[in-house]
């Protein structure tokens, strides 16, 4: 496995950021998906924009809150993968 065995948990501090940071970026995910009305071509870089916002955040708070983890390194692989996914799927 690439970061371990073990699934380390976040400080106090760490989980109020990631609480938050997730809350707001759905919001404004969810927001703009309703409000705004998108064509297709610009459909799918708002995809694209959201999930390296989604896993670019996930990436920081693991980097930032677990000194001992390499959790990050996963959520940059998956930010990849999504990015490369909606770009050849949608």
């Amino acid at each position: 496995m690439i970061v371990g065995p073990e699934r380390e948990e976040l400080t106090e501090d760490g989980k109020g950021v990631d609480l938050w940071g997730k809350v707001i970026l759905s919001a404004l995910g969810i927001i703009t998906f309703i409000f705004i009305n998108i064509e297709n071509e610009a459909m799918k870089w708002f995809w694209i924009l959201f999930v390296i916002a989604a896993f670019g955040f996930q990436s920081f708070v693991d980097w930032k809150y677990l000194k001992e983890s390499k959790r990050y390194i996963v959520s940059l692989i998956v930010l990849i993968f999504g990015v490369t996914l909606v770009y050849f799927l949608v």
